[in-house]
């Protein structure tokens, strides 16, 4: 079984499309979109296309994250999580909320999927709006043990944009890149991962994104309605 992960989009148009072709030239059984399909980045209408082009042709599953669920409550008037961002990243949502009028409704996720021992969801197994990072080897050993609960052996995560992975006996925890805001000085380049997924084993691939960061700063920086500063806050993940 091969499981094709693409997480943490936000609003890269062209590294996310460049992933897709890439995962269907080498061919997979499933396609997952790890979700935060927006925010970030000034293509958020080509990203939404993207992903329902994904789920109509290639039966892709999106799975919903915190930057899917955003606009969700934007349009539906609830700015909790909203008002709870730095100031640059309101003024991204905002921006892209301005773009996209209101979250399109025919885009829809699941709010986790699981195909036999094997749970994906977009951050964590501690359930969907719990949006902690699994940043550390407390977390991932915490994760690990909540995946054994639940009765599963491996769980595929995004929401951190850098690859991390807690690997025991019971239960192993996986996080894989992103193509939006690559947040790893290893891996400086946007990522999609292949899962290779058998009764007694699953291992994961990590692919780079062949991507011209230079342009992307530039559709960021040529995009006026947005403050220099935060012009400059999102730039500074691609380099």
């Amino acid at each position: 079984m091969r499981i094709a992960v693409i997480s943490d989009v936000h609003g890269a148009a062209r590294p996310f499309a460049k992933a897709l072709d890439d995962a269907r030239s080498e061919g997979f059984d499933h396609l997952v979109l790890l979700g935060d399909l927006l925010t970030y980045g000034v293509e958020p209408q080509a990203c939404l296309e993207l992903a329902r082009n994904a789920m109509a042709n290639d039966g892709a599953v999106l799975v919903g994250g915190n930057h899917d669920q955003l606009y969700v409550d934007m349009t539906l008037g609830n700015r909790t999580y909203f008002d709870a961002i730095p100031d640059w990243i309101q003024e991204s949502a905002d921006w892209t909320m301005r773009q996209i009028t209101q979250w399109p409704a025919d885009i829809q996720w699941q709010e986790s999927w699981a195909i036999g021992q094997a749970l994906f969801a977009h951050a964590n197994p501690f359930g969907y709006g719990d949006w902690t990072y699994l940043s550390d080897e407390v977390r991932l050993h915490r994760a690990a043990v909540a995946l054994a609960s639940q009765g599963y052996r491996w769980g595929i995560f995004g929401h951190l944009h850098r690859p991390m992975q807690y690997v025991s006996d019971t239960a192993c925890a996986y996080v894989v890149g992103s193509i939006g805001q690559p947040r790893s000085t290893e891996h400086p380049l946007p990522q999609w991962s292949m899962v290779e997924l058998d009764r007694d084993d699953l291992s994961i691939t990590a692919h780079s994104v062949d991507f011209n960061p230079e342009e992307h700063r530039q559709a960021i920086q040529q995009t006026t309605e947005l403050t220099q500063a935060t012009r400059d806050m999102l730039c500074r993940y691609f380099k």
